[in-house]
């Protein structure tokens, strides 16, 4: 699994391609004015929305990742809480906020069960239980009982779409979670 030290947020005014991320999930929506693709990308996400012939792409990523730099508009590190606002000239707006929180055990336990709850009610809810082992003098140990996981839930509407996520690191005890609204208009 990779660090949060070098996570980042990153917006493009363009497509990118599935060929930069290693995809474990994709969610695609449509309306007859937009379409979007989420790809749930490891403990991270890539949401690309389309619409009046413009692209916005919102990526959350760390530094295994090389991304291009052509279209690149915002770069943020993943730290603390931040938000951010966008008009692009091909008419999509974009709001969002984000925040990385680091828990006492309890808290995180607490916390991390939770939002697996709520991923198994709703959205989608990725589990990643090939990280919570290690390889120790050739036998292999769980290093930690929470797997890592990723949790998305979107709520379309007719000129947009509202994504909220969550991404869960049990070994720093920490969740990130996005939220994001793309909209016509």
């Amino acid at each position: 699994m990779n660090h949060l030290e070098s996570l980042k947020l990153v917006l493009f005014e363009r497509a990118l391609h599935p060929e930069l991320f290693d995809i474990y999930d994709e969610i695609k929506v449509c309306k007859p004015s937009w379409d979007t693709q989420i790809w749930i990308t490891g403990c991270r996400h890539v949401v690309m929305f389309s619409g009046a012939d413009h692209t916005l792409t919102e990526v959350i990523a760390d530094d295994s990742v090389v991304l291009p730099q052509r279209g690149l508009v915002l770069s943020l590190p993943f730290k603390g809480e931040k938000s951010h606002e966008r008009r692009t000239n091909g008419g999509i707006h974009y709001m969002m906020n984000f925040q990385s929180e680091t828990m006492s055990p309890r808290v995180y336990r607490k916390s991390h069960q939770d939002l697996m709850h709520r991923g198994e009610t709703c959205g989608a809810l990725i589990i990643y239980p090939q990280w919570t082992t290690r390889e120790t003098q050739g036998k292999t140990k769980i290093k930690n009982p929470l797997a890592p996981f990723s949790q998305i839930t979107c709520d379309s509407r007719p000129n947009g779409l509202h994504i909220m996520a969550f991404h869960a690191y049990p070994d720093e005890r920490t969740i990130i979670k996005t939220q994001s609204i793309f909209e016509l208009g």
